[in-house]
C-alpha cells in the first residue's frame, strides 16, 4: 500500500520549523479542521507546559509577567506538581518562575530526572544565580540578554552588574555542555538593539534566539504605560528589520532566529518570507502551572480552569469551560474575518489592561484585514521534498522520545513534537529499537508498504527536527 504524506501543517524539509517549540505534524493521512473554521482544534493534552516554580525573583524586571514577587515557597508543593506533570507524559516541558535558579540544584536535578522520561525539559533563568552541575538529561537553558550593553540590561531587569553576571552564567553552561538560548524581551526600550543582541548570542555560541514581543500581563501591566513598554509599530518594524538581518548575517545560529510569542502575520509581511512567523499556542498546545497548582491557558491569563494535582492536566486539558477561548466567537475584527485566523491565530489574545478575559492583539487594533497578497503568502507555502543520492546511516538522538500513552501518537525531540500516524509511528519505534540504522535496511523493512521514496523521506523529516543523529552515508547512489 502506497503511504502518502498529507497535513495541513507538514514538517518542513529545506528549512526546519526552528519554533522555540514547535508543534509540526508527520502523518500519511489527511489532518483536517472543522469546517466552520471558528473553533481551535487541539489533542488530548497540550505539547508544552510551562511550571512556575516560584514567583520568588532576584530581579525586579519592570515587564515581568509574574502578577506577584514572594519569598521562595514550600517545595512539598512543586514536588506534587512535577510528579503530576510527570504522570502526564507531556511532551515538553517548561520549568520556569519567578527564578527557578532559587531552587537547590539537588532539587532541579530531580524534577529533571523525573520529568525527562517522557518529556523534553528546559529550565528558563535570568542567569544571575549560576546552577552548578545541572543534569546533562536538561534539553535546554533559556536565558535572556535584554540589551546590547548593560545600560540597557540592567534598565530593564533593575538590577546592578547583572550584564556581567548574566554573560558569565551562559558561557559557563556552555563550557558544561548544555544548549543555551537566548530570549531577550523585545520593548520600547530595546527595539532598536536587536541586531546587537543577536551579535552578542552568536558570539557567544548560544544555540539559538527567539525573541519575546512584551504584553500587558502582571507586573508588567501595572508599569507598561508609565515605562511605555509597548513597541509602537514603527519600533516594531524597526526591529523585524534587525532580527532579518541578524539572521542572514549571524550564520554560526544556523537560522535559528525569530519570535518566540504570538505576533500576527499582518503587522509585518517580511515576517512570513523570512519564516520568522510564531503563533498562539493558547488552548491549542500550550498550558501554564503556577506555584499553586492551578492551571492557566498560559503565563498571561490568570484565568483558572482547574488545579494540580487534584486533577490530571488531562482532565482539565478536555473540559467544556475551555471552550470559552476555544470558540473563537469572541473575536472581534480585523482577525474575526480573516482567513487566516487559524493559522495565524490572531496574535497575544491576554491583555491585562484591556480585559480579564480574551482580547484581540493589541498591535492589530483598528487594523484592516490583511490583504489578499499576503493570505496567499501563507496559504501556499510547501516544503521542497528531497533525499540524497545516497543512504544514510543514523542513530536515534538521546533526546528522542515517543509517547503512546494517549489516542495521538507523539515524536518528542529536543525542540520540536510531532504526531505520527500509525505507518509513521510504527516507523519511528523501528528506529528507536536500534542502536545504528542503515537506512537502506529500513527501506527493505518496509518495502512491501511504503515506497521507498517515502521511507527516505520520513527519514529526512526525521532528521530535521533532530530525533536522529547522522553518523555517516553509505557511498553509492541509492536506485
Amino acid at each position: 500500500m502506497e503511504a502518502k504524506s498529507s497535513s495541513s501543517t507538514p514538517l518542513p524539509l529545506v528549512q526546519p520549523d526552528w519554533s522555540p517549540v514547535a508543534t509540526v505534524r508527520c502523518d500519511y493521512q489527511s489532518a483536517g479542521r472543522r469546517e466552520d473554521g471558528k473553533y481551535v482544534e487541539h489533542d488530548t493534552i497540550p505539547h508544552l507546559c510551562h511550571i512556575e516554580m516560584t514567583y520568588a525573583c532576584n530581579e525586579k524586571c519592570i515587564f515581568c509577567y509574574n502578577p506577584e514577587r514572594v519569598k521562595l515557597g514550600d517545595l512539598s508543593t512543586i514536588d506534587r506538581l512535577v510528579r503530576s506533570v510527570a504522570e502526564s507524559q507531556i511532551p515538553h516541558v517548561y520549568l520556569i518562575g519567578g527564578e527557578p535558579s532559587l531552587l537547590p540544584v539537588e532539587k532541579l536535578n530531580e524534577y529533571i530526572e523525573l520529568l525527562s522520561e517522557h518529556s523534553s525539559v528546559t529550565i528558563v533563568t535570568n542567569g544571575l544565580r549560576r546552577l552548578k552541575g545541572i543534569s546533562n538529561k536538561l534539553a535546554c537553558f533559556g536565558v535572556p540578554i535584554h540589551g546590547a550593553n548593560a545600560e540597557t540590561h540592567e534598565f530593564l531587569n533593575q538590577s546592578n552588574g547583572s550584564f556581567q553576571k548574566t554573560l558569565a552564567t551562559i558561557r559557563h553552561y556552555l563550557i558544561e555542555g548544555h544548549d543555551v538560548r537566548c530570549i531577550p524581551v523585545l520593548t520600547g526600550y530595546n527595539y532598536d538593539q536587536m541586531y546587537n543582541i543577536i551579535g552578542i548570542a552568536a558570539s557567544l555560541g548560544m544555540e539559538s534566539i527567539y525573541v519575546d514581543r512584551y504584553e500587558d500581563g502582571g507586573i508588567g501591566a501595572v508599569n507598561s504605560r508609565g515605562y511605555r513598554l509597548k513597541p509602537t509599530r514603527e519600533q516594531f518594524h524597526i526591529a523585524v528589520g534587525q532580527i532579518i538581518q541578524a539572521k542572514h548575517d549571524f550564520t554560526v545560529l544556523g537560522w535559528r532566529v525569530g519570535f518566540g510569542t504570538a505576533i500576527p502575520y499582518c503587522l509585518d509581511e517580511r515576517m512570513i518570507i523570512e519564516g520568522i512567523t510564531s503563533n498562539c499556542g493558547v488552548g491549542t498546545y500550550f498550558c501554564a502551572i503556577n506555584p499553586k497548582g492551578e492551571f492557566r491557558m498560559c503565563n498571561q491569563s490568570q484565568l483558572v480552569f482547574g488545579t494540580l494535582p487534584n486533577e490530571p492536566i488531562e482532565a482539565i486539558w478536555n473540559k467544556p469551560t475551555l471552550d470559552i477561548f476555544r470558540d473563537l466567537s469572541w473575536v472581534s475584527e480585523p482577525c474575526k474575518s480573516c482567513e487566516l485566523l487559524l493559522d495565524c491565530t490572531g496574535g497575544c489574545k491576554v491583555d491585562s489592561n484591556c480585559s480579564n478575559k480574551f482580547c484581540i492583539d493589541y498591535a492589530v487594533r483598528g487594523l484592516s484585514k490583511p490583504v489578499a497578497e499576503l493570505v496567499a503568502k501563507v496559504q501556499h507555502r510547501k516544503p521542497t521534498e528531497m533525499n540524497p543520492a545516497s543512504y544514510r546511516i543514523f542513530r536515534p538522538n538521546r533526546y528522542m522520545r515517543i509517547t503512546t500513552r494517549y489516542p495521538e501518537k507523539f515524536l518528542v525531540t529536543r525542540y520540536q513534537t510531532v504526531k505520527l500516524d500509525e505507518t509513521a509511528l510504527e516507523m519511528a519505534q523501528a528506529i528507536q529499537s536500534e542502536a545504528v540504522i542503515n537506512e537502506q535496511a529500513l527501506v527493505a523493512r518496509f518495502i512491501e508498504r511504503i515506497e521507498e521514496h517515502e521511507t527516505r523521506l520520513f527519514v529526512s523529516k526525521m532528521l530535521q527536527v533532530n530525533a536522529l543523529d547522522l553518523i555517516g552515508e553509505v557511498h553509492h547512489a541509492a536506485p
